[in-house]
């Protein structure tokens, strides 16, 4: 028997939302997908499965290696 899924909820900003849905298609992928890539890959790290780096003076939020900054309000 298949496990049943339960849904994940998450507000985030509407542009943030449309660049995530391009950039799944763009890979091939849905955003549930890539939702559920991230928190397997999470659980199996037992933390963010990519590194995090302090911010910037005054961005508020948190940054990825990349640079991208995640605001945390």
């Amino acid at each position: 028997m298949k496990e049943k899924l339960t849904p994940v909820v998450a507000k985030v900003l509407p542009d943030e939302k449309e660049r995530f849905f391009e950039a799944t298609e763009q890979i091939g992928t849905t955003p549930s997908n890539a939702i559920r890539m991230f928190i397997s890959a999470f659980n199996r790290a037992g933390t963010f499965p990519f590194e995090i780096v302090a911010p910037k003076a005054g961005d508020g939020g948190i940054a990825d290696a990349r640079g991208d900054t995640v605001a945390l309000s």
